[in-house]
């Protein structure tokens, strides 16, 4: 009984100790369909800092006998590399973690299975963004959208560059920015996107403010353009309204109908 007690209070202290050594620094980012490239990177960049990446490279991972005197430093820091793969995965993906007898041969199943959803995603992006169109979207959401398609695809190193999302943004552009649309691409220095995207909200808000001056005008015409047009009609009618209205009048005063 008092061993059961001993062993599970030494795991506790141990579990505690690892979360003490490496918790507080861990990589927030926790490894997803989409964010292989970044997860790996910073993966990377933690495990080297804290001298476990020959782990996972391969260099450390034959295990020591037990009799030799650094069996358990390598223990202990095996344990400690798959407990942070392990921290920065989401719970379903630890199968591929538990399954593994190292910290390379869980790391190269993580990679094997992403490889193959990375493709896939990639695809997936480069469509959208070719086939991206305005419609009734925003110039803000539209442009927002573009950038957010980028950074999808540079997380997984498919860089676009500037000239590139210039050319689809104005490519998708909805019908009322055609003018500004054929300006800027007969300029000889294309426009960063960054500035295409002031000069897009710019327009935008001019054609706003257009349309609704335009609308305004329009009612004021059709409802003078509705008068003068009903007069019109009367006198082309022969005045028949004005007949009927007359008639009217005269019923009322009791004076005879007007004979036709």
């Amino acid at each position: 009984m008092y061993a059961t007690e001993g062993k599970k209070a030494k795991t506790e202290d141990t579990t505690i100790n690892m979360n003490t050594q490496m918790g507080s620094s861990l990589p927030s980012e926790k490894l997803d369909r989409g964010n292989y490239s970044s997860w790996e990177y910073k993966m990377n960049q933690y495990l080297v800092g804290q001298g476990y990446w020959s782990y996972i490279t391969g260099a450390l991972e034959n295990k020591p006998e037990i009799t030799n005197a650094n069996y358990p430093t390598w223990e202990q820091e095996v344990s400690r590399v798959m407990y942070c793969l392990a921290t920065c995965v989401h719970n379903h993906m630890l199968s591929h973690i538990q399954d593994a007898k190292t910290p390379k041969e869980a790391f190269e199943n993580l990679k094997k299975i992403f490889a193959v959803n990375m493709m896939a995603h990639k695809l997936q992006l480069r469509q959208e963004l070719n086939n991206i169109q305005q419609k009734d979207m925003s110039m803000s959401d539209y442009t927002a959208k573009i950038k957010s398609i980028c950074d999808s695809l540079g997380s997984i190193n498919i860089n676009v560059d500037e000239d590139e999302m210039v050319q689809v943004c104005l490519g998708g552009l909805a019908q009322r920015f055609n003018l500004l649309r054929t300006a800027i691409l007969a300029r000889e220095n294309p426009s960063l996107f960054f500035n295409l995207q002031s000069m897009l909200l710019v327009e935008e808000n001019h054609v706003q403010t257009k349309t609704k001056t335009s609308k305004g005008q329009m009612v004021f015409l059709n409802s003078d353009g509705g008068r003068r047009r009903g007069r019109f009609d009367l006198f082309h009618e022969g005045n028949s309204n004005l007949r009927q209205e007359d008639e009217i009048l005269r019923w009322r005063r009791g004076v005879p109908k007007t004979k036709k």
